[in-house]
């Protein structure tokens, strides 16, 4: 049963950061409008949820572990 919990969640950080990293990648094409500052921006915000979600997963079997445990 943990594991199927464990992979849940895994699947859904996973999802998370894919959808970020297609969204940084339509980033140019999609808003022309933006200025280089808010364009820069706004990469800046989807590479640092992408970097949250790849500390997250690489944490997230250790928490795991030390709240089952319990």
């Amino acid at each position: 049963m943990q594991h199927i919990v464990l992979s849940i969640i895994t699947m859904s950080i996973v999802w998370y950061a894919w959808v970020n990293f297609k969204k940084l990648g339509r980033l140019k094409a999609a808003d022309i409008d933006l200025t280089d500052e808010e364009r820069q921006r706004q990469q800046m915000t989807y590479i640092m949820r992408i970097v949250a979600c790849l500390l997250s997963l690489a944490i997230l079997p250790f928490l795991f572990t030390v709240l089952t445990d319990l």
